[in-house]
């Protein structure tokens, strides 16, 4: 005669019996889904969230240096910017958290995991709603949607960004435009392989702040220099970039080269032969990288003070 183990399921009357370790582990799974509504719950006291962290490390390049950057290039002093301080405050939270955010927002959706969860909180039931509805999988019921990110996430960063462009200068609320357009190509990216998303994701990193701090701050003068040293910048971004996809490696370390020859040729046209020992020694690191097979994310440090360190060669020029 063969006797069934405890709580082994099912006994000699046809009921079963629930083993005690998986009735632990669904009251654990339960408690803990009432204590994250119950901490996204008091978490939720402001209409509009807005919460600021560190992206990745701050030492690599950024907005927010490429604003610091476009700032030293224009030959500012410590009077200037003291002076202008809440001119200089609104154009870094336009160019590095606000741009940054619609960036990131629109790009890489994926990196709100609690959206879903907010929606499934909220959501009025209607007899189109249900699941697996077309509405239910436009506005986002079912999973992630463009309307659902854009309306929750995207729209009050937008209106927000926008709002401090137009208090800040008309040309900035021309870039912030544009950088809503290059966020939705950012986006369109994971349908359209073929949309370029290092090549935008440069603009918005490093040009476009560059161009923000040259237009609100610039007194008429020319400012070709500046600009090209931000181009040049940008591709440099773009280089370590590109360099990350295996197959196009050769061409990352093209850009790399091109653009340090660029600021090179540049440094000596403008006859600062000093500063380019300095930008000589920021950019050993890159090489010395590459020629070792070493990840380039290692020296980014160095690539943002050698972009500082340029700017601020050209800023000794004013």
């Amino acid at each position: 005669m063969c006797r069934k183990r405890p709580y082994e399921s099912g006994d000699t009357d046809g009921r079963s019996q629930q083993r005690p370790y998986e009735s632990d582990s669904k009251r654990r799974i339960s408690n803990q889904m009432r204590e994250a509504d119950s901490v996204s719950a008091a978490a939720g006291s402001s209409l509009i969230d807005v919460r600021m962290w560190f992206e990745e490390s701050p030492w690599r390049i950024a907005a927010g240096w490429a604003v610091l950057a476009g700032l030293l290039a224009s030959g500012a002093t410590v009077t200037f910017a003291l002076a202008h301080a809440p001119t200089l405050l609104l154009i870094f939270l336009l160019a590095d958290p606000l741009w940054g955010s619609i960036w990131g927002l629109m790009s890489t959706p994926e990196s709100l995991p609690a959206l879903q969860r907010s929606l499934a909180r909220s959501r009025v039931w209607l007899p189109y709603l249900r699941s697996g509805s077309p509405a239910a999988r436009l506005f986002g019921m079912d999973g992630p949607s463009i309307l659902a990110l854009i309306y929750r996430v995207a729209l009050p960063a937008i209106l927000l960004a926008l709002l401090v462009s137009y208090i800040l200068h008309p040309a900035a609320l021309w870039l912030t435009v544009i950088v809503i357009l290059l966020s939705t190509a950012g986006w369109l990216h994971r349908q359209v392989e073929s949309v370029p998303l290092q090549a935008l994701y440069v603009l918005v990193t490093v040009f476009l702040p560059w161009l923000l701090v040259v237009l609100v701050l610039g007194d008429g003068a020319t400012q070709t220099s500046p600009l090209l040293l931000a181009g040049l910048w940008s591709l440099h971004v773009w280089g370590t970039q590109t360099y990350k996809n295996e197959a196009r490696r050769v061409l990352g370390v093209a850009a790399l080269a091109i653009s340090q020859i660029g600021m090179a040729l540049l440094l000596i046209f403008l006859q600062l032969p000093l500063w380019l020992i300095f930008l000589a020694l920021f950019c050993l690191p890159t090489w010395l990288a590459l020629y070792h097979g070493q990840p380039l994310e290692r020296v980014r440090f160095w690539g943002m003070a050698g972009m500082l360190t340029s700017a601020l060669a050209l800023g000794s020029l004013v």
